[in-house]
């Protein structure tokens, strides 16, 4: 351990390699040595060179050379790098030097019983010295360093521990488990930081100096310096396997208390919550986190004292010894740690019975952990009930929440745990009150809603009490209402605010009212308080407006009076109207007569109405009846004429396809003649309207005169053929075509055959039936659909609703039947043949389908059972082939 030699350089600067490649041993040392001196020392640890030894020497140099000031100024710092490289070197060289180097050479000096036993004859002394020799060079377990490590080791750190378990003694709260285990943690940490920071340095320190004093084997000698610190190693494990089992022993005391202890408790125990997590509740930590913190400090104590490296690993920076034995490895035996281990799993498993225990007392509270309470609130509010049913659950929740916040224990002392059950019992209020909260909501949102009804009756009472009549009979509408309010509605709405007084005082005690809200309470009382300032306004206002009403109905009587005088001479005029071309204008007149007549009826009523209102005697005004009467003929008489006329010109003129069925037309013309010979017979002796019904009548006799020829050839059934024929017996073409009109065709003078005219139209007439009928048969099969349903599991559907579809086949198949034997049925024979051929296909069909679907509906569960199926191979296959014909029809359909 001596410093390398010294080479001659420069400045103390690392003298350059003669060689290349890799540096020998010797090269090595030299180059860690400049190493040393120039990064090993710090520059403030060495002392600067004074400033009275630099002027010293300036004082040598002569005047003129102090000119010079930049070259004095660089050899001035040249010296204080020289000074500070040369103290740095001294400083190495003392750390460095061996001091059995000086001591070899010197004399041993004896005293002097030593010297005279050192001249007398010594028989024995061979084998004494070899045998002490032998001692002090292999038995090290004498060595005075081990000695002094031992010592140190008792004085210093034989109280020391891995856990403090003194600081959970003096503890009187209870603890966390992460505050336990952080402490743990802690302490440990505190206690491998003194083993690596003050006992091993200690100790390092110890052998550096035995090695100094030369009490540790030279370097040279690796077998017997190995064979020492395995000795040293040894001790020093045994002091941490110590240190490691006795912290297993204390910190297995404090947790299982031994039956030894006179504590009450050997700690301060640990705080577990119980705590509502969803629908359950739960400890929070777990017993099992319990279990894995203890547990696991015991693992962590092992591995505490495991960390310390050997010391000759910082002794040698160069120690060539096995890596994986470059830390000590104190021993705690697994069945040790298993024991200790199993101790305090069997606690806790033996004092979680307390907590869970515990737990049970909280069962009543079930419906609220599993949330059935919300369920039920719920359920309550979708349902109808009163507001006394909402106060009694309301009441229920309430004093649920004071029986868990006020009877319920926050904290209990159970062994070794501290069960906190505050949480729990907040979360547990918390539920409660907020189904509490829930049902007040709801009963504010309906006091709420039914005061602002309330408000809104007495609003829409107070605008309609003090809306001022339009009319006579808005007033009386207005009396009457106001009548019903203050004999009945008034005495309603006094027992629905009761009702909210009621729901005001009980929800002032639990609910808070915005204060959009509290103005809405207050003006639903004050609205009652307001009404019969109403009253007495509206009575006010009726009486004003009868009055003024009165004298507007007097005066509208005696205007209508005279508009009656106006409508007779109106009538009178029509008299005189006998100019046929004008007859259009004498209709309009008769009809805004007839209007205002009509009209003036509704006046009469409403005349009557406020007359009754007002308490008067009721107007007929029997001149408007005479009046109308005397007006109706004269309307009749216009309007037939006008009437008629528009018909004719529409029959004779228009397009021949366009003429109405030919009944029809017999129909209508033998009422415009009945009725216009009643009202000619009607006129009597007023000449001119009695000439216009005579005129009329005479044209309406005319037009009659044709009605055989147009029964004959407006016959909507009159085919091609028909016309054919026709045209054969007149000898000339009497198809119409677009430009043929009635009126054209009594111009061809068709009367001579008229009789055979009616045979030809008679048979079309039969022909067009039986073809509408047969269109009508068609036309019945369209909306009518075949029904398919599954069956079953069977994968495949059935026909289904039948009953209608063979109804129908079967009334059209008698229809169709009867049709083919009449005689007019020859220019449809084909249709009605190909007709009745589909409704018997049809019929047959269906009538197999059901016949096969019956077979095979019985069938089909009896060959679904594998049973079957084996009993019957052979009919089985033949089933299983037609139902696969069956299916794969269906599946067609």
């Amino acid at each position: 351990m001596s410093p390398p030699p010294r080479p001659s350089s420069v400045e103390g600067e690392l003298p350059p390699l003669s060689r290349t490649g890799s540096p020998t041993a010797a090269e090595k040392d030299i180059l860690r040595y400049y190493y040393y001196i120039h990064n090993g020392i710090d520059t403030e640890h060495v002392a600067p060179m004074e400033d009275s030894w630099l002027e010293d020497v300036l004082k040598l140099v002569p005047d003129h050379l102090k000119q010079l000031g930049d070259t004095i100024d660089a050899l001035s710092d040249e010296m204080r790098e020289d000074y500070l490289l040369s103290v740095k070197k001294a400083i190495v060289d003392f750390v460095l030097r061996d001091p059995r180097e000086r001591d070899d050479d010197k004399k041993q000096d004896l005293p002097p019983h030593r010297a005279e036993l050192a001249v007398v004859p010594k028989p024995w002394n061979k084998s004494y010295v070899s045998a002490t020799g032998e001692i002090d060079c292999n038995l090290h377990v004498t060595n005075p360093t081990m000695l002094q490590v031992l010592d140190m080791w008792h004085v210093s750190f034989g109280k020391l521990r891995l856990v403090d378990i003194e600081e959970f003694h003096n503890r009187e709260d209870s603890m966390e488990l992460a505050i336990f285990q952080n402490l743990v943690m802690r302490h440990i940490e505190a206690a491998k930081e003194k083993l690596l920071k003050k006992w091993f340095p200690e100790v390092q320190n110890i052998y550096y100096q035995g090695n100094r004093r030369k009490q540790v084997p030279s370097s040279n000698n690796t077998q017997q310096l190995e064979s020492f610190f395995n000795c040293a190693a040894t001790l020093m494990t045994g002091q941490l396997q110590s240190l490691a089992l006795l912290s297993v022993d204390d910190y297995t005391d404090l947790i299982v208390q031994p039956p030894t202890s006179t504590r009450a408790y050997e700690h301060s125990g640990f705080v577990i919550r119980l705590v509502l997590e969803g629908s359950e509740l739960k400890f929070e930590p777990a017993f099992s986190d319990f279990e894995v913190v203890l547990l696991n400090v015991y693992d962590v104590m092992v591995k505490a004292v495991s960390v310390v490296p050997r010391v000759e690993t910082k002794l040698y920076s160069e120690w060539a010894g096995n890596k994986a034995k470059a830390t000590l490895k104190p021993v705690i035996l697994d069945q040790i740690l298993e024991d200790k281990k199993a101790m305090v799993k069997e606690l806790i498993q033996r004092e979680s019975a307390g907590p869970v225990e515990h737990l049970k007392i909280y069962d009543k509270y079930n419906f609220l952990v599993n949330k059935q309470a919300d369920a039920d609130v719920d359920q309550f509010l979708s349902e109808e009930h009163t507001f006394h049913d909402y106060t009694k659950e309301v009441e229920k929740y309430r004093k649920l929440v004071e029986e868990i916040q006020y009877n319920s224990r926050k904290v209990i002392r159970l062994g070794m745990f501290e069960l906190h059950c505050d949480e729990l019992i907040r979360g547990l209020a918390k539920r409660a009150d907020n189904l509490q909260s829930k049902l007040l909501a709801r009963m504010s949102k309906d006091h709420q809603e039914a005061n602002r009804k309330l408000c809104e009756e007495y609003e829409a009472i107070s605008e309609k009490a003090l809306t001022t009549p339009a009319n006579t009979e808005q007033l009386m509408e207005l009396k009457v209402f106001i009548s019903k309010v203050e004999n009945e509605t008034i005495f309603d709405l006094e027992k629905q605010l009761v009702h909210a007084r009621d729901r005001l005082a009980f929800l002032a005690d639990y609910a808070s009212f915005s204060p959009a809200e509290m103005r809405l309470n207050n003006s639903t009382f004050q609205w009652h308080e307001r009404m019969p300032e109403i009253f007495n306004e509206h009575k006010q206002i009726v009486m004003e407006k009868r009055n003024q009403y009165e004298e507007g109905l007097k005066l509208r009587r005696e205007r209508f009076q005279e508009e009656l005088d106006g409508y007779n001479k109106q009538l009178e005029e029509f008299q005189s109207f006998g100019d046929m071309t004008e007859i259009p204008r004498y209709l309009k007149k008769s009809q805004a007569l007839h209007q205002r007549l009509e009209a003036a009826a509704d006046k009469i009523e409403a005349f009557n109405n406020e007359e009754e209102a007002f308490g008067w005697q009721t107007s007929t005004y029997p001149q408007r009846m005479q009046i109308l009467n005397t007006l109706t003929p004269y309307l009749k008489l216009y309007e037939l004429t006008v009437e008629f006329n528009g018909k004719y010109k529409q029959w004779m003129e228009g397009p021949f396809h366009e003429v109405e069925d030919p009944d029809k037309i017999e129909q209508e013309v033998g009422n415009y003649w009945r009725s216009l010979y009643k009202l000619e017979k009607g006129f009597g002796e007023v000449a001119n309207p009695k000439k216009i019904a005579g005129k009329m009548k005479s044209k309406v006799d005319e037009f009659k005169e044709h009605l055989p020829l147009v029964m004959a050839v407006c016959n909507p059934g009159l085919r091609d053929r028909h016309w054919e024929q026709m045209a054969e017996i007149v000898g000339y073409p009497l198809k119409p075509d677009e430009d043929t009109t009635l009126s054209k065709m009594i111009d061809m003078n068709l009367e001579p055959y008229l009789s055979k005219f009616e045979g030809i139209s008679e048979a079309a007439s039969k022909e067009y039936s039986l073809e509408k009928a047969l269109e009508k048969m068609v036309g019945e099969w369209d909306a009518v659909e075949f029904n398919m349903i599954p069956y079953r599991e069977t994968g495949t559907n059935i026909l289904s609703s039948v009953d209608d579809i063979q109804m129908l086949l079967d009334d059209q198949i008698v229809k169709t039947q009867t049709m083919r034997g009449s005689p007019f049925i020859k220019p449809f024979e084909a249709e009605i043949k190909d007709w009745e051929h589909k409704l018997l296909l049809l019929q047959e069909i269906l009538d197999e389908w059901l016949k096969v679907q019956a077979t095979w509906l019985y069938l089909e569960p009896i060959f679904s059972s594998p049973d079957i199926m084996a009993q019957m191979p052979e009919e089985g296959r033949r089933f299983s082939t037609v139902d696969k014909n069956w299916r794969d029809r269906k599946s067609v359909v």
